[in-house]
């Protein structure tokens, strides 16, 4: 089961139905959504990631990121099975996730990514079967890559994307 997690700025909520159309909008933020490394969620996707993390058998596990008094949503955080961009370069996808993360462009620039990431992290690889965690950034999102950086990711390759080449990171246990 997805627990709340506390940072020294940040809540980390396990996301429910209740957030849907916060996280739509989010992801369909023009902003947000241009370099998403496979397509921007449609509702049905964004159910997806809701019902995983309500699931207690699901591998995925999605954190609504808000101040830490709980209030505002600035962005979402969470892992779950490895896209096929990611898959062509660690196939052993039975063994890893894959890092999601998208931030308010008001959020942007302050560290809080960051922040916001490491216990996901920790968490994800925590189980004591999954070895590692895998990100896929589209090759012109430059602060994405600075963040899979400042997150100690190691850079696997790049394959081709649908919009833009993807670049795969992967973060091992």
């Amino acid at each position: 089961m997805v627990s709340e997690i506390a940072t020294e700025r940040l809540r980390l909520m396990p996301v429910t139905p209740a957030d849907e159309d916060a996280l739509c909008a989010l992801f369909w933020h023009p902003q947000v959504g241009r370099y998403l490394s496979e397509q921007v969620p449609t509702g049905g996707a964004i159910r997806q990631i809701i019902d995983a993390t309500t699931d207690p058998s699901s591998i995925a596990s999605f954190w609504r990121v808000a101040t830490r008094d709980g209030t505002g949503l600035l962005g979402l955080v969470g892992v779950w099975r490895p896209s096929t961009s990611a898959l062509a370069l660690r196939p052993i996808g039975w063994r890893s996730l894959e890092l999601v993360v998208a931030f308010h462009p008001d959020a942007w620039g302050k560290g809080l990514a960051t922040e916001a990431v490491e216990p996901v992290i920790e968490h994800g690889l925590a189980d004591g079967v999954t070895f590692a965690i895998l990100g896929a950034v589209a090759e012109p999102n430059r602060p994405a890559h600075a963040l899979m950086r400042r997150c100690r990711f190691a850079e696997l390759g790049r394959v081709t994307g649908s919009a833009y080449p993807i670049v795969v990171y992967e973060r091992a246990f």
